[in-house]
């Protein structure tokens, strides 16, 4: 089974995390649930609209019943 790929756009930038700040921390809106919003590690250049490809999207997020 390959893995949900699910676009998201990039609401707020929160800074570098990790040992030697090689990733950047990030709040996402998923385009496709725009209520929903995760924070995802990004590794490369991102900025404030960035849209990004996230792998296994929607298994991360918690519905409740």
């Amino acid at each position: 089974m390959e893995p949900s790929i699910a676009p998201a756009r990039v609401v707020k930038v929160l800074g570098r995390v990790g040992a030697r700040g090689l990733l950047t921390a990030v709040r996402v809106e998923l385009l496709k649930f725009p209520r929903i919003q995760m924070l995802r590690s990004v590794k490369g250049p991102v900025r404030l609209g960035d849209i990004i490809h996230i792998e296994e999207a929607l298994e991360d997020v918690w519905r409740p019943m």
